[in-house]
């Protein structure tokens, strides 16, 4: 069971000055599409985060040294699937410029305008011929309606593409992420790519690492993070927009961003909401929902549909966060299950029903020591989560 939160759209709005597409170069059997393409129509502002994963993607090291030599401007970003081009030596960060390079002559524009992604199994080299032989045709497919072709050309084990638009004054924001597993709140974990035509310059350069840390660092699946945890964003300046604005349409596209990943994390069936409240600071409101949605016995209590509010309540305990265990409150959906130093068994059916009839799950705790709060997003860990790992190389 898959648990989606809206349909997917068969097209998604790009902001002005972007171009989009995807196909299929041979990584991905059964001509499934696997090489994306961002194209802007310019050279715009842009900025990433990447993981803190000590093992890291070839495409890292070239990224940075693009954007740093670039002044922070690009034109285009290309995107692999199946093949991580990670733990494969000087090789691997030489086919990931080659790439870049042979992009950059068809774009004429110098090659530090043009970064790469990469994503799937570890270890393998780059099949980079199949990639520059497709270049021609993924220039020739890019277009204002591509972006649905992008985002499916960029999953791995997802089982749905991943886009989202919010309209913002007289633009936009599109954000498009794949990642299913190996997600975890230590980067962005995932790919994720960030477009709007509102204006951005290097000085503001700290508002993507403000969003990531209240979207896609509030989403986890399993508490892996990849060595390929790249999130990008890019601004064409098209648009006339506030920065506050700017930021507020990034913010609510990777919040939704980030819900869609954990809602599809791998063989979940419930989209978990952890909601933490009565903390002292939103970070430690934060860090302590980090701590009960990565609990392997919260998240397979809820693939049991079991109210265990001990188990929501110990993950909390174990935060290294000091708060009044016998003051706290614990609910599940919109039952009071712990709350006074006492559980209320009375409640706990009501607490099952939502398990077992809502894909939406909201567990919570107040920790009764400030007005701070905060939402993390996972789900449920399954049986099947275990097969789909251990057949992922196969």
């Amino acid at each position: 069971m898959t648990v989606q939160l809206t349909p997917v759209p068969d097209h998604i709005p790009l902001p002005a000055g972007f171009r989009a597409a995807g196909l299929h170069c041979g990584l991905k059997k059964n001509q499934q599409f696997d090489l994306g393409l961002l194209l802007a129509e310019q050279a715009v502002a842009a900025s990433a985060i990447f993981t803190r994963n000590e093992l890291l993607g070839a495409h890292i090291p070239v990224c940075r040294d693009h954007l740093e030599k670039s002044g922070g401007r690009v034109r285009a970003v290309l995107v692999n699937a199946r093949n991580a081009n990670c733990a494969t030596g000087q090789r691997g960060i030489e086919d990931a410029r080659l790439c870049c390079a042979e992009l950059a002559t068809r774009l004429r524009c110098p090659i530090e305008q043009v970064l790469m992604a990469s994503t799937g199994p570890i270890g393998a080299p780059l099949p980079r011929q199949r990639i520059v032989d497709h270049l021609d045709a993924l220039l020739a497919r890019a277009s204002r309606d591509g972006g649905m072709d992008f985002a499916r050309a960029i999953m791995t084990t997802d089982t749905y593409a991943k886009a989202v638009h919010t309209t913002v004054g007289a633009g936009g924001v599109t954000g498009f992420a794949k990642g299913s597993g190996m997600i975890h709140p230590n980067m962005a974990t995932m790919l994720g790519f960030l477009l709007t035509d509102g204006s951005l310059t290097p000085a503001d350069s700290a508002l993507l690492q403000r969003v990531a840390d209240a979207s896609f660092h509030r989403v986890t699946v399993d508490g892996d993070t990849s060595p390929n945890d790249s999130l990008f964003l890019l601004a064409s300046g098209s648009h006339t927009i506030g920065l506050g604005k700017v930021e507020q349409g990034l913010l609510e596209t990777g919040q939704q961003l980030a819900r869609t990943i954990a809602a599809d994390g791998e063989g979940a069936t419930r989209l978990v909401t952890v909601q933490v409240r009565g903390a002292r600071d939103e970070a430690e409101a934060t860090h302590v929902g980090r701590i009960i949605a990565t609990s392997p016995l919260v998240k397979t209590a809820v693939a049991g549909r079991d109210p265990n509010w001990g188990r929501i309540l110990s993950a909390a305990g174990r935060a290294g966060v000091t708060f009044p265990a016998e003051l706290a409150r614990v609910w599940v959906g919109a039952a009071d299950v712990y709350s006074g130093g006492l559980p209320h068994p009375e409640n706990e059916p009501a607490a099952h029903q939502h398990l077992a009839n809502d894909t939406c799950i909201v567990l919570g705790i107040d920790l009764a020591v400030g007005k701070a709060a905060a939402d993390v997003w996972t789900c449920d860990l399954t049986k099947d989560y275990v097969q789909i790992n251990a057949d992922y190389r196969s």
